[in-house]
């Protein structure tokens, strides 16, 4: 491979750092385009019933991989930067525990499947997803192009697997398929999609085998804490589903908050773009570049913080255009959770920068203390609320959990690296947001379609910004343009 896949993260320019972001948003956006799509279809489908049934079986699905991987990823990411010499081995050893958990968490999810599955169809889709987890121990090797900041050679496999996804879900939908002939489809993208990575990057970078077992246990430690905090937050992220299937007075209900929460999650492609890129980096900073990483950090809130309110805004401005155009007049009962979900989505955009920044600064064992927390915070309120107010409940106790969690880690972290965070730049962008809303809101009063209102959302809130100095043009051209020789962490 050509000499640029050998830097490291910590050795890569800022135009480096901020062309892999970018071209990451970019295949990121397509693979929302196509997401919608995707989801659209299903959606219409499989009706509110079964599609409540499918997105429980994906929750469960994540839960219990993301348990089972034990947060190895991030794990060895940190690891193999502390000590480059030995990337090989890290690689070797996080591939080979990782295909050592699959047994255990192959029978955890089987048992969980058949606990929750209310009919034969439900428990069928089930059982053909267990072979997702094979796909995981594939997929691990991302780590050898997370490493080099070379992110765009993982997003061009994503955005592989999504249009095969996509083309599967439509020959599906057109051939009157149900729940099961989708898990199949699911399962053989994944695995198709998953293995050309891992063989990609056995041929791109050296992975030693041999010797790789005896750093399991160090691997382990650190993994276990952060698997368990990981899972913790996946938890009460997402526990809300489940308890909506199980609890809520309609069975409909299910669909219609998965439907809903499946915009949410949709948008973290934004975060989880930036920060899968800035975290290597950030390992390294800390803590020999403090006042690098203080700024980074502050980079990464405010930017974050920016698109978040935007896509709070236009929701609030539009949501019930946006739901009937989605999902179909069925699911314009949702309209009043999807704005509260999406105010969830701004601090789950800043929760993303703390959570990595917990395992690069050595916080993990504090966190798991925070998301323990949220989680009993969570279930409980939802356990009160859900037989009551069904599904727009679960919606706003997310909320509740996800400020009350993120401000608290936030705190922690910020206090380890002796920052104090400023909030000029969000309070302006908040304003800006706001003022876009009320003329989004205004549009749809007179009659304006959806394309016009997106259309006035991505002139408005910019030009906005920018009005209000809450966006720096100056700063984002100079990292962009930044000198190609001038490393990141330097």
């Amino acid at each position: 491979m050509p000499g640029s896949m050998s830097a490291h993260a910590t050795e890569v320019s800022s135009r480096r750092a901020a062309g892999d972001v970018a071209i990451q948003l970019v295949a990121q956006l397509l693979n929302l385009v196509l997401g919608i799509v995707v989801t659209v279809i299903i959606v219409r489908t499989l009706g509110t019933t079964r599609y409540g049934q499918w997105s429980t079986l994906l929750a469960i699905t994540q839960l219990v991989g993301i348990v089972g991987s034990l947060g190895l990823e991030n794990v060895a990411v940190r690891f193999a930067t502390a000590e480059p010499e030995r990337e090989d081995m890290w690689l070797g050893a996080v591939i080979t525990l990782r295909a050592a958990l699959t047994v255990p968490v192959v029978v955890v999810y089987v048992i969980a499947v058949v606990l929750i599955s209310t009919d034969q169809t439900m428990l069928v889709t089930g059982l053909v997803m267990t072979l997702l987890y094979l796909t995981g121990i594939w997929s691990t090797l991302r780590i050898a192009f997370r490493l080099r900041v070379r992110n765009d050679v993982f997003v061009a496999f994503v955005l592989a697997n999504s249009v095969l996804w996509t083309g599967a879900v439509v020959a599906i939908a057109a051939g009157g398929g149900g729940m099961v002939a989708l898990a199949v489809a699911f399962v053989t993208v994944s695995l198709l999609t998953q293995g050309a990575l891992g063989l990609l990057a056995l041929r791109t970078v050296p992975v030693r085998w041999r010797g790789s077992r005896e750093l399991w246990p160090r691997l382990a430690r650190l993994g276990v804490i952060v698997g368990i905090g990981g899972a913790l937050t996946y938890a009460y992220g997402r526990v809300d589903q489940l308890l909506v299937f199980e609890l809520s007075p309609h069975a409909s209900e299910a669909g219609l908050y998965a439907a809903m929460y499946k915009v949410l999650e949709t948008a973290g492609f934004v975060p989880i773009a930036v920060m899968t890129t800035l975290f290597p980096i950030m390992s390294g900073l800390y803590p020999s570049e403090p006042i690098r990483l203080r700024k980074l950090t502050q980079l990464a809130i405010d930017y974050l913080t920016i698109v978040s309110l935007g896509g709070l805004a236009f929701t609030i401005a539009a949501a019930g255009t946006i739901v009937t155009l989605l999902f179909g007049p069925a699911y314009k009962e949702g309209t009043t959770a999807l704005p509260v979900l999406m105010a969830a989505f701004v601090p789950i955009c800043i929760g993303y920068v703390g959570g990595n920044m917990v395992l690069a600064t050595g916080l993990q064992r504090r966190y798991i203390y925070f998301a323990v927390g949220g989680l009993v915070f969570n279930v409980v309120l939802n356990l009160i609320l859900i037989p009551v107010y069904g599904f727009q409940a679960a919606a706003w106790v997310t909320l509740a959990t996800e400020l009350l969690v993120v401000s608290i880690t936030l705190a922690a972290v910020l206090s380890k690296i002796e920052m104090r965070l400023s909030l000029r730049r969000i309070a302006l962008a908040a304003l800006a947001a706001a003022l876009s809303a009320l003329v989004v809101w205004r549009l749809r009063v007179v009659g304006a379609q959806l394309q016009w209102l997106l259309i006035a959302m991505a002139v408005l809130y910019p030009a906005l910004l920018i009005a209000l100095r809450a966006l720096d043009v100056g700063e984002l051209l100079a990292l962009v343009r930044g000198r190609k020789e001038a490393p990141v962490s330097r």
